[in-house]
């Protein structure tokens, strides 16, 4: 697929996210997809596939949040297999704090469908607003189990 083509599907899944919906992501993915965080702070590993990624990562994050959250991104460039978005994040936390980070994503493409998402981001403000990822994922597990 040419990275025109890859960079329309990025551009629809942030036009829907600037409205909150998430639906146009998950139909853009492979069902073996991997997100990754690189870094060295406590967010930083990698999941792999769909299910795995939406039930360790999306759930117990998107559960933190007291509102909406949304994305837009500000510059896309692509070529080839591979799209580079740097995107503004903006929601409110449902302890009073904003995490409205800054980010780039690097989307890598297989057969017209992301295949690899990597994530970088203001890794401080994750780990102050967000907290520890174990932290945050046992809570979400407890919270789950009542």
């Amino acid at each position: 697929m040419s990275g025109e083509r890859n960079k329309q599907v990025i551009e629809r899944f942030y036009a829907a996210m600037a409205q909150g919906d998430r639906s146009v992501f998950a139909a853009s993915v492979h069902p073996d997809y991997v997100w990754r965080f690189p870094g060295h702070c406590s967010w930083s590993r990698r999941f792999e596939g769909q299910e795995t990624i939406h039930r360790d990562l999306l759930r117990p994050l998107f559960a933190l949040f007291a509102t909406d959250y949304t994305a837009r991104a500000i510059n896309l460039v692509a070529e080839g297999e591979m799209v580079v978005a740097e995107v503004r994040g903006d929601v409110m936390l449902k302890s009073g704090k904003r995490y409205d980070n800054h980010y780039c994503f690097v989307f890598h493409f297989r057969d017209g469908k992301i295949a690899e998402v990597v994530e970088y981001c203001d890794t401080d403000l994750e780990e102050r607003v967000l907290g520890n990822y174990d932290a945050v994922l046992a809570a979400h597990q407890a919270a789950e189990r009542r």
